[in-house]
């Protein structure tokens, strides 16, 4: 007589109950279950469907990639196994004690395109979040992966910096008796005022924003820095504009989760109409000119000129109205650099034009145009005139998807770029249209 044993007893049970059974249980269990037997292999992994590893990934939980539009598709066929073993090894690299740099990197990209195929938010369920961010933060914060000693030399990593510019930081807090992570803190603002307010970084090749040289791609190392100079110069101003801050970290970066968005305006994919709400920093010219000048190559690359008890940067906020216009509606004065025409049928170059109120009650005209580039990154561009004068330019991507609550990032300079021209970074972000205003004296003008 055979010998019976707990599998022999399992495969007495219909297939598909065993296969929903396994369905409550980790990916990594159902891997181990796998390696038990012939039967078990073939069951995990020879069905002719996925539905074992669909359910897997859906309960997991993780946002359905099906209502959205993935990057992890194959000739229009998602593998929710390959996806899911792709996210549990990414998972398993951040646990180590010890990793390779490859496979920390690796897991960097894995964590980014999650980030990406997060479902966009949907009118009435504004408030439900993203189980794909969920689970990213969760890693993240209970692994302290991000801070890796192997990391570090990754200065210039594109997909670290743009992990981290989705986080803004938020990864980062500190308890007030923490004195490594205030340091930490500290080198990071250095090195960020350092990369922004370096003249050498804005010029034609890169459009005078935060863009790759030599691809014209966004160079999120600089967005971060940007993201780190202005959330920081916030931080110091607890009492200024308390109640208008720009939302930021991973949700942020969703979708249509910018106020009013998610039932868009017809033709406005860009969420584009309504109030909007700008941080705009800034040296004072004479530490822009010492710094660029007088101090080249002394404190630049470590941003050790910026360590001095006196030093200030200026940050003020600015409220803007925004609405749709026709190409043939720009303004003859600005001369609009226009963006190349958009791969993507759906998501055409839009213009746009409005008004602009700073706290000291200056006013003027802003006119630009939003366009999704070949990356799938949203792309800003606009101007503002005063006194029928084009004063400032300003360059920014949407950090996240369509529409993001988190906004747009991005580069102030003078409109013709002439030598010495001052420069510094901005937070664009859009409000609810009855968001209290600073400047309603101005507004209802």
């Amino acid at each position: 007589m055979a010998a019976t044993t707990p599998l022999n007893h399992i495969f007495k049970i219909p297939s598909e109950i065993i296969e929903h059974a396994l369905t409550l249980c980790h990916p990594r269990d159902v891997a181990s279950f796998s390696q038990t037997c012939q039967k078990a292999l073939r069951l995990v992994y020879g069905s002719p469907d996925q539905y074992l590893w669909r359910q897997l990934f859906l309960l997991f939980p993780f946002d359905d990639p099906l209502r959205i539009s993935s990057p992890f598709q194959e000739d229009g066929q998602f593998s929710w196994r390959k996806e899911l073993h792709r996210r549990m090894k990414a998972q398993s690299i951040a646990c180590r004690t010890s990793s390779t740099l490859e496979d920390l990197l690796t897991a960097i990209e894995t964590f980014i395109s999650v980030v990406r195929s997060a479902a966009p938010v949907t009118w009435g369920h504004e408030r439900v979040s993203s189980p794909n961010l969920l689970w990213v933060v969760e890693v993240l914060q209970s692994t302290n992966m991000l801070r890796s000693p192997l990391l570090f030399s990754q200065e210039g990593n594109q997909p670290l910096a743009r992990l981290r510019a989705y986080l803004a930081l938020t990864l980062d807090e500190y308890d007030d008796d923490d004195v490594e992570g205030k340091e930490r803190l500290k080198s990071i603002r250095m090195r960020s005022r350092s990369q922004v307010y370096d003249l050498r970084n804005y010029h034609q090749d890169n459009e005078w924003g935060p863009f790759n040289v030599t691809t014209g791609e966004v160079d999120w190392t600089h967005i971060e820095s940007i993201i780190n100079v202005v959330s920081m110069n916030l931080s110091d101003r607890p009492h200024d504009w308390p109640d208008t801050r720009p939302r930021y970290g991973l949700e942020a970066t969703r979708a249509y989760s910018a106020p009013g968005t998610t039932t868009p305006a017809t033709g406005d994919w860009a969420g584009i109409e309504g109030h909007w709400r700008r941080y705009v920093c800034f040296m004072d010219y004479r530490d822009l000119f010492a710094f660029n000048y007088e101090n080249r190559g002394r404190g630049q690359q470590d941003g050790t000129y910026f360590d001095t008890p006196n030093f200030e940067e200026v940050a003020r906020l600015v409220e803007l109205k925004l609405r749709l216009i026709d190409a043939q509606e720009i303004p003859e004065v600005y001369i609009l650099d226009r963006f190349p025409d958009s791969p993507y049928k759906h998501y055409p170059t839009l213009y746009f034009t409005g008004s602009s109120w700073g706290i000291q009650g200056n006013e003027a005209t802003v006119v630009g145009s939003v366009a999704m580039s070949e990356g799938g990154v949203v792309r800003w561009r606009f101007a503002s005139i005063a006194n029928s004068h084009i004063q400032w330019s300003s360059e920014g991507v949407q950090i996240g998807g369509i529409a993001s609550a988190f906004g747009v990032i991005g580069t102030w300079t003078g409109i013709r770029h002439d030598h010495g021209d001052p420069v510094g970074p901005f937070w664009l972000y859009k409000v609810e249209d009855d968001h209290p205003i600073y400047m309603r004296a101005f507004m209802n003008n």
